[in-house]
């Protein structure tokens, strides 16, 4: 009994030497683990980026400018274009509408050399001079001071638009009493009848980059539209591109 009394106490104090013992590596684990993770965290903190890689990014990116640059200008140029185009576009369906609304025929002169052109109407167009219309105004009074009916047009008509810097009109072909006509300088000029009807023209419109699109107006319907040309279009047009 006594030797049996002996080795039970005896393995208790292993028991509790072992644990004590699995305690203490545990906790040290977990201390050496924690400290660990402190220092990786410290070293990501103060970790940055050096000068050659800085330099390597810059790099990077002005190559990248350089390569993007004229692709950025050429969209610029012919967003522009688009935009001077449709806004001759808006010309000719305020003018098609009016001669509706109105009841008598509207016109929008083109000065070619000048790059501009401008509403008028069959009270201030003279076939003979049609630059003259500029800055003329229908429905003015006459001699006996008659007092003049109120128009939509009245704001707006004779007065000049000149087209974005940079675009021109290197030529306009229109059909007038069945005889086509290219205009290249001086003025030219589309028609829009009280029936909606107008003359079968085409205006080039073209940039610095020698980007060109084609303004075409149905006779039939008056109405307008915008057309990018192609190379084979512009040969055939003689537009040079």
């Amino acid at each position: 009994m006594r030797t049996l009394r002996t080795l039970s106490r005896r393995e208790q104090q292993i028991n509790v030497q072992f644990r004590d013992t699995s305690l203490i590596n545990i906790r040290e684990w977990g201390w050496c683990r924690l400290t660990l993770m402190r220092n990786r965290e410290g070293m990501r903190c103060a970790s940055g980026f050096s000068m050659m890689e800085i330099m390597l990014v810059l790099v990077i990116i002005s190559i990248l400018t350089t390569i993007s640059m004229p692709a950025l200008r050429g969209f610029a140029a012919s967003r522009r274009l688009r935009t001077a185009a449709q806004k001759v576009v808006d010309t000719f369906t305020f003018a098609r509408d009016m001669a509706i609304t109105e009841r008598h025929t509207h016109l929008v002169v083109f000065d070619l050399t000048g790059n501009r052109y401008w509403l008028a109407s069959s009270e201030t167009f003279n076939m003979q001079n049609p630059l003259a219309s500029a800055g003329r105004r229908a429905n003015t009074p006459n001699t006996n001071n008659q007092q003049v009916p109120a128009s939509r047009t009245g704001g707006v008509m004779g007065v000049t638009q000149s087209l974005t810097e940079g675009i021109s009109i290197p030529s306009m072909i229109t059909t007038f009493g069945g005889t086509t006509q290219e205009v290249t300088t001086g003025a030219g000029f589309v028609y829009f009848t009280p029936t909606s009807t107008s003359q079968d023209t085409v205006i080039y419109l073209q940039n610095l980059r020698e980007q060109v699109v084609a303004i075409t107006v149905e006779g039939v319907t008056g109405r307008a539209s915008i057309q990018d040309m192609s190379a084979e279009q512009l040969q055939a047009a003689g537009i040079r591109n």
